[in-house]
């Protein structure tokens, strides 16, 4: 009962802080931003690629890009964007969320203590709908609607573990275009173009839709 009353407030101290800094601007340590000119198929996209961060994964090229990325920070991310259409990718630099999830009883529960209040839940949380190179995901769909001076939102929130480090991944668009063909197909090619770095051994990013056929 002892360890039950710690566990409780400790978790929600975690999750208070994942949300508050998921929205805190940084700005002094940059990542690195290549064009894709090389990949034939893919013209319009443009690949990001962060050692720190970890991560390397396409976007369209017209979007912008911001980057949020601290060293001394518990959290960094990054946020590519055109309009209200968004792609954003938040990592913990905790060594530990594997521990903290199992705790929880799973990324299930981690999904449904960081939601804020203004989102609504559509449908339920789904296991592994996503495949992010090889990790297991948890993803749920929101809303956030009747906000002064904002557009109703639809967001695609997805969390994974990878190196016992959390990854929160959240896709976001207007409600009335976020099911739209345009919409869907380029958050699917966000995410089939997802890859960890130390996963594909340092390869060149334009070899790994080659080595997936």
């Amino acid at each position: 009962m002892y360890g039950l009353k710690v566990l409780v407030p400790f978790s929600i101290i975690f999750c208070f802080g994942l949300m508050t800094l998921a929205c805190y601007e940084y700005d002094n340590v940059y990542g690195s931003l290549v064009s894709n000119n090389s990949t034939e198929n893919n013209l319009n996209y443009t690949i990001y690629s962060d050692d720190r961060l970890g991560i390397s994964f396409e976007y369209p090229s017209d979007w912008n890009v911001e980057e949020k990325i601290n060293r001394f920070s518990k959290y960094s991310d990054v946020l590519v964007y055109n309009g209200n259409n968004s792609f954003k990718i938040m990592k913990s630099q905790s060594n530990s969320d594997t521990v903290m999830a199992e705790k929880l009883g799973g990324l299930k529960e981690v999904v449904e203590i960081i939601l804020p209040p203004e989102e609504r839940v559509v449908g339920e949380i789904e296991e592994n709908r996503y495949a992010i190179d090889g990790s297991d995901t948890v993803s749920v769909l929101t809303a956030m609607e009747g906000l002064t001076n904002i557009p109703d939102k639809g967001l695609e929130r997805i969390l994974l573990i990878h190196d016992d480090v959390l990854y929160i991944l959240t896709y976001q668009n207007t409600v009335v275009e976020f099911d739209s063909k345009q919409s869907q197909e380029t958050i699917q090619h966000i995410l089939s173009s997802f890859r960890f770095i130390d996963s594909t051994d340092e390869e060149d990013p334009d070899d790994i839709n080659e080595d997936d056929d």
